[in-house]
């Protein structure tokens, strides 16, 4: 890290976000926005490669995609919690995607679906415990948009810290707020150092 002062007070802020979520990783970032960018870009999601998100959404997840060429697919939610209905999502993975090589195959496109994006809606959990079996089950990385989700838990585990990446806004909207601002959290090293590098300048030294 570049020694400043703005690094050190925005490490500072990356521990206390470490001490709430209870995440062993956390990258500060402009915004929520660019969190989930990032997020993806650290999962080295490729051009054509699917992202299932929940219908009820910021346009911010899709729009991420997009920009990695990622390609948005939209699913169905849960009246009840407003987030992936997870009955649903199973039926329908089962009738139009395919494990091949450990990744799941779209039938119809022929597309790798990489990634499901779950969003916490107004800060209360989807059915993120049964949504974590699916993904494990066809083999999708879990990004949690936890964005309105700062200081919210379930089952005593902070919202974001259930599957490989969670993102975090400090919009001013939101429950915390730095006026803008995001943040990713993991406990996975390589996506830490992925996501570091890409927050940062992304020099690569020769």
């Amino acid at each position: 890290l570049v020694s400043t002062s703005a690094d050190k007070i925005i490490n500072k802020f990356e521990k206390k976000i470490s001490k709430l979520t209870k995440a062993k990783y956390v990258v500060a970032t402009n915004t929520g926005t660019s969190a989930l960018h990032i997020a993806l870009k650290a999962i080295k999601l490729k051009n054509n490669e699917e992202v299932l998100i929940p219908d009820i959404n910021y346009i911010a997840a899709a729009n991420s995609v997009i920009h990695c060429g990622g390609i948005p697919h939209f699913v169905d939610i849960d009246i009840t919690n407003l987030g992936i209905d997870v009955e649903k999502l199973d039926i329908y993975l089962k009738k139009m995607a395919i494990v091949r090589k450990n990744k799941l195959i779209n039938k119809k496109s022929k597309n790798v679906i990489k990634a499901i994006i779950p969003t916490h809606i107004f800060g209360n959990a989807c059915d993120i415990i049964s949504l974590k079996k699916v993904s494990k089950k066809y083999k999708l990385t879990l990004i949690e948009d936890s964005s309105e989700s700062v200081g919210s838990f379930f089952k005593k585990k902070h919202l974001g810290t259930f599957g490989d990446i969670g993102v975090l806004s400090f919009n001013g909207n939101k429950i915390i707020t730095t006026g803008g601002g995001g943040a990713i959290i993991t406990d996975n090293l390589k996506i830490f150092n992925r996501s570091l590098h890409l927050s940062k300048i992304s020099r690569v030294k020769k």
